[in-house]
């Protein structure tokens, strides 16, 4: 699922890195925010802007990440969310490329979000 729990009381650093596509002709807006159990955690939410599509059949790309740190208890968990303005911007995976001679090198796949939850005090 989407819920990432903690084990201890503390205060965490969450860092999100998601790969997003956009096959529209405009520039679209991304707001990425924490919840934590359920509930949206004022003063996280991050804004990002996509540029319009290169061409057709060829979509622009941006990865947004932003470090966030925050106060959780002992078995609290949070969830990373995501809205666009307009549905031509989706979260995309690019699956490993096997070398090809002249034309490209080979390199592993491109997850599509990676997210590290850390540990960095506890609460005073």
């Amino acid at each position: 699922g989407s819920r990432l729990t903690v084990p201890d009381a503390g205060v965490y650093t969450v860092n999100y890195s998601i790969q997003f596509k956009n096959t529209t002709n405009g520039i679209q807006d991304i707001d990425i925010w924490l919840r934590k159990n359920g509930t949206d955690i004022p003063d996280t939410n991050s804004r990002f802007s996509i540029s319009a599509r290169k061409g057709a059949g060829n979509p622009s790309h941006l990865i947004a990440t932003t470090p966030i740190m925050v106060e959780l208890a002992a078995n609290d968990y949070i969830q990373v969310m995501w809205h666009v303005t307009d549905t031509g911007v989706s979260i995309e995976y690019f699956p490993a490329v096997t070398y090809s001679a002249g034309v490209t090198p080979a390199h592993p796949a491109t997850p599509s979000v990676i997210v590290q939850v850390e540990f960095m005090s506890e609460i005073a």
